[in-house]
């Protein structure tokens, strides 16, 4: 079954299962997904499911819903997609679709003999950081995982997150509201999509973010 998942500041809160044909979510306490924050419409947005296919609905919100820092008023989900609501988010997991039958695959055969084969897939790419400054330079660091916080406390602290094979840079915390900044622009406070060769500082660390088959 298809769910989404709640977060806070890179802080897993709460699963919950797409289990019925529409799930809401806002800040009214009799939403399916409530989430108690000012920046929260009372009906904020809304999931609906039909068999495995799962489509978001902004349902006419104060501050807009995004769908992987794109803003969004209905959107077909895929699994990994990361939804920004307030302050908060939600990654959607869904389900593949089952395998075509024996039957058919053989019947799409008869009907188009002709079709080319399918072109093999992209080769998986793995995401790396390089260390531009400072006492640890040239080092590198392989995110290999889901999340990789970076920064120091007090002063400023990110994850990076791996979807797949993209990559999104997210503030945590930092001194005077100032959030970590790629190719010399600070991201705010929405997940930003990276890409190679992109110039990262966190806590006046300058990292390079790279791109390479696994």
């Amino acid at each position: 079954m298809a769910k989404l998942i709640l977060s806070f500041q890179g802080r897993v809160l709460e699963d919950f299962p797409l289990d019925k044909e529409r799930v809401t979510i806002g800040r009214a306490a009799d939403n399916d997904i409530c989430i108690e924050n000012l920046a929260v419409s009372g009906r904020h947005a809304a999931v609906e499911t039909f068999q495995n296919d799962s489509f978001l609905l902004d349902l006419g919100s104060t501050n807009g819903t995004l769908v992987n820092g794109n803003p969004v008023t209905r959107h077909a989900l895929r699994s990994g997609d990361y939804i920004t609501i307030g302050k908060h988010s939600l990654t959607y997991q869904g389900l593949q679709r089952a395998a075509e039958t024996d039957d058919e695959v053989e019947k799409t055969i008869a009907i188009r003999p002709a079709m080319r084969s399918a072109e093999p897939a992209p080769a998986a790419l793995l995401g790396y950081l390089r260390v531009q400054n400072g006492g640890a330079a040239g080092r590198e660091m392989v995110l290999s995982k889901a999340q990789t916080k970076l920064g120091k406390a007090g002063l400023q602290v990110a994850a990076i997150s791996r979807r797949q094979q993209d990559y999104y840079l997210e503030h945590i915390e930092g001194q005077d509201g100032r959030t970590p900044t790629v190719n010399g622009v600070q991201i705010g406070l929405q997940p930003r999509k990276l890409a190679h060769g992109d110039t990262l500082e966190i806590a006046n660390t300058r990292l390079d973010f790279e791109l390479r088959p696994e």
